[in-house]
């Protein structure tokens, strides 16, 4: 809410994007639920070999099972990337003076991983602070947004958006030059670029996409906001 009136987040306009490839994750996530679940009763005279649930498990509590495997896993995802920008958000706190605390190392291994990834990319790049988990209102087109940071990074002016997501997808761009645009009114200058920045939560590795095409980008981030309230407004008329 910004002055009593509602203001779509970045991250609220750019879920209208289709995600094909979460269909076939949440169906390998049910099959891989139904594969921990059964045990393979061995071939006896003419049987053949065939599963069994374990635990006492009848047929309506194992569809349920495989419906809803992917959401723990998705929660657990959640969660590690929660910690994850945690982490980041007070090491750079504590590095700009704002905590006295140093941060210590997670002790979940996964998120572990993303950190090490954090601070690997951290130690190759000459890098000054601005912000960390900066919120921007953007007054000219009217959205909202947390950037994950703001930075000098090998002495140009960005934005990064930290991810533990499996791949860097096209929209992170698009949301990082939304949040570029509200930065250069707070800051008054230009952003030369921004990072996604992927800290892979199993090989503790870092993937920094870099992206210098902040209008094209914005430019695409303004056409689904325009999308979304088209759609919104519909959706209103109609009484949804």
């Amino acid at each position: 809410m910004v002055d009593g009136a509602y203001v779509p987040a970045t991250t609220t306009v750019l879920d209208n994007i289709a995600k094909p490839a979460l269909l076939p994750w949440a169906a390998s996530m049910g099959a891989r639920w139904f594969l921990d679940n059964t045990s393979m009763v061995p071939e006896q005279g003419d049987k053949a070999p065939y599963p069994v649930f374990m635990d006492g498990k009848g047929l309506d509590e194992m569809a349920k099972g495989i419906r809803n495997a992917f959401r723990k896993t998705n929660r657990e995802a959640i969660q590690i990337g929660q910690d994850a920008h945690q982490y980041c958000q007070d090491a750079i706190e504590w590095k700009l003076g704002q905590s006295k605390k140093i941060p210590t190392l997670p002790k979940n291994e996964l998120t572990a991983n993303s950190v090490n990834a954090f601070r690997n990319w951290v130690k190759e790049h000459e890098i000054k602070w601005y912000a960390a988990e900066l919120k921007v209102y953007n007054r000219t087109h009217k959205y909202a947004g947390t950037v994950d940071a703001v930075a000098e990074v090998d002495d140009e002016f960005c934005v990064i958006d930290f991810k533990t997501s499996k791949a860097v997808y096209s929209s992170h761009h698009l949301q990082c030059a939304a949040y570029a645009d509200c930065v250069e009114d707070i800051y008054g200058k230009d952003v030369d670029c921004s990072y996604v920045l992927r800290l892979d939560k199993t090989s503790g590795e870092f993937e920094a996409a870099k992206s210098t095409e902040m209008a094209e980008n914005l430019n695409g981030f303004l056409g689904f906001l325009a999308g979304y309230r088209r759609i919104t407004a519909l959706e209103n008329s109609n009484g949804r």
